[in-house]
């Protein structure tokens, strides 16, 4: 992809600022969210990052500034994903997104793909065979061991860059922290199931719109040269690292903790998967290195319809085995 400028990439980012709030409704959760991403990204000194999330926007303004294709493509797929997340899409998203596929021309296949993949994020993967750990101590290192592998599988998947097919490998890694909830629930010995994963994780996170968000913000700070998949992959590892130890926590409660406190967990446990993320940062970068070609080819194999979705996650769990071993101390 070629470099954005730093007006053009601050740009995209306004341009999501506007569609989060097309609804009228502009959660602390999504200024959180906003907030962090800004600042692991090299935007220009004069800017605030509070006047960046609470100042008017003026969209058309902000949508002429972005003019490279990578960029719109990009920037759009991001917007129709959190148009997505609600399924009763109010009036004001509608036309917020309108304004910006005429302004860019998107293709409606390009919009199809999208709203399908979006549609159809219900994985078909099943939980590993796992059988209850009655010993602590084993069942400690066992899950401790699961959610590192899953953290640097969703970092990986969180760092890819290219424009269009990012959004793909986004969308993944809820798949895989779903999944993960589950295996979780398995060492301890409940029969979890997506559903159940589902709401547990919208527990801590504050609805699946939050997740969608996360995604849709990441989408477009990768667009900033250097620093973009660094982001994508801070924000994927140190999520999933965090719903993996909340998970653990509600488990060991016995299924007992209520939303706000799952909530107020899973704020502490981000704080503490950044600085995981900064140990494990040179392994995540040498193993997105070495597995790029692949996840790329697989995306393009699912934009072009060559492959459907369930083909696609099933291709993504046997990646995934790869990172299925202790990672060095």
């Amino acid at each position: 992809m070629s470099n954005l400028t730093p007006q053009e990439a601050l740009a995209c980012i306004k341009v999501l600022v506007f569609m989060a709030r097309a609804d009228g409704i502009f959660r602390a959760e999504e200024e959180e969210i906003l907030l962090e991403t800004c600042r692991n990204l090299e935007l220009p000194a004069d800017v605030s990052l509070l006047d960046l999330v609470r100042q008017e926007i003026d969209l058309e303004a902000e949508l002429a500034k972005i003019t490279s294709p990578a960029a719109r493509e990009q920037v759009y797929a991001a917007a129709l994903a959190m148009a997505c997340a609600d399924r009763n899409r109010s009036v004001e998203e509608r036309e917020v997104l309108a304004r910006i596929q005429n302004a860019f021309r998107v293709p409606h296949e390009k919009t199809d793909f999208i709203q399908r993949l979006m549609a159809d994020t219900r994985s078909t993967l099943l939980p590993a065979n796992i059988a209850p750990i009655s010993d602590p101590a084993e069942r400690e290192r066992r899950i401790e061991q699961l959610i590192q592998n899953y953290a640097i599988f969703t970092a990986v998947l969180g760092a890819f860059p290219i424009p269009g097919l990012a959004l793909v490998t986004d969308i993944a890694v809820l798949t895989f922290q779903l999944k993960m909830i589950e295996e979780i629930g398995r060492y301890w010995g409940y029969a979890t199931q997506r559903k159940d994963a589902e709401l547990l994780r919208d527990g801590m996170m504050g609805g699946v719109g939050i997740s969608v968000f996360r995604i849709a913000v990441s989408n477009a700070a990768k667009l900033v040269p250097g620093w973009g998949s660094v982001v994508g992959a801070s924000l994927s590892y140190a999520s999933t690292w965090a719903i993996g130890k909340v998970a653990n926590q509600y488990y060991a409660s016995g299924g007992k903790l209520d939303i706000q406190t799952l909530q107020d967990a899973f704020k502490q446990a981000r704080q503490e998967g950044e600085k995981e993320y900064q140990k494990n940062r040179a392994l995540i970068q040498a193993r997105q290195q070495a597995h790029a070609a692949q996840i790329e080819q697989l995306n393009q194999q699912l934009q072009k319809g060559a492959i459907t979705q369930a083909d696609y996650e099933q291709k993504l769990q046997e990646l995934s085995q790869v990172f299925d071993q202790p990672t060095p101390s």
